[in-house]
C-alpha cells in the first residue's frame, strides 16, 4: 500500500497528506503523517499521527529474533491510524 497524497473523509472533506521521517535524537527515528484541510482561509490545522523508534527498541528485536518494520510499514500503519482519526474527528 502506498500512502496517498490526498484523501476524502467519509463526510466528503478534503486533505493533503504529508509523510515525513526524521532523526530527532541520535538513537531516535521520528516517522510523521500530517492530513492538511484543503480550504481557503481555514483556520484547522488538520491531524497528525506520529511514531517514534529507539535504538534500543530495534536492538531488542534483533535479539529476540522479531521482525522490525521497515519505513513503508511503519507509514501503513500511520496511515491507517489517520484515517480512523480523521473519520472520527471530522464527523
Amino acid at each position: 500500500m502506498v500512502v496517498p497524497l490526498y484523501c476524502q473523509t467519509q463526510r466528503g472533506r478534503v486533505f493533503r497528506v504529508l509523510r515525513s521521517s526524521a532523526l530527532v535524537a541520535p538513537d531516535r527515528m521520528r516517522f510523521t503523517l500530517r492530513a492538511t484541510p484543503i480550504l481557503i482561509g481555514s483556520d484547522d490545522a488538520g491531524l497528525e499521527v506520529a511514531r517514534e523508534y529507539t535504538t534500543s527498541e530495534v536492538r531488542d528485536k534483533i535479539v529476540n529474533h522479531q521482525a522490525i518494520p521497515t519505513p513503508e510499514e511503519t507509514f501503513e500503519q500511520l496511515w491507517q491510524q489517520l484515517r480512523l482519526e480523521l473519520d472520527a474527528h471530522y464527523a
